[in-house]
């Protein structure tokens, strides 16, 4: 299993911190994430900043990237303001 954390508004407007899914590349995460939490949609995700085990990864292919046991993946959101 692979640890998914998230933050910022993604987590306060789902009531959401930490979840376990099994391994898989991102975009399987986030499918997994999607049928969990309706409320959160595709787009806030891929726009979002992802931190896999402490490093941040940016990208397209970002979203092939295989998460192993043990991994954690972290979902924040991209900084907003005016």
């Amino acid at each position: 299993m692979i640890a998914v954390k998230f933050f910022g508004l993604m987590s306060v407007d789902n009531n959401i911190r930490k979840i376990e899914v099994k391994e898989g590349n991102i975009k399987e995460v986030i499918a997994e994430v999607m049928n969990l939490y309706p409320g959160i949609t595709e787009k806030q995700l891929k726009q979002s900043i992802m931190i896999i085990n402490n490093k941040r990864v940016n990208g397209r292919k970002r979203l092939s990237i295989d998460l192993q046991a043990g991994d954690e993946l972290v979902f924040l959101n991209p900084p907003s303001g005016g």
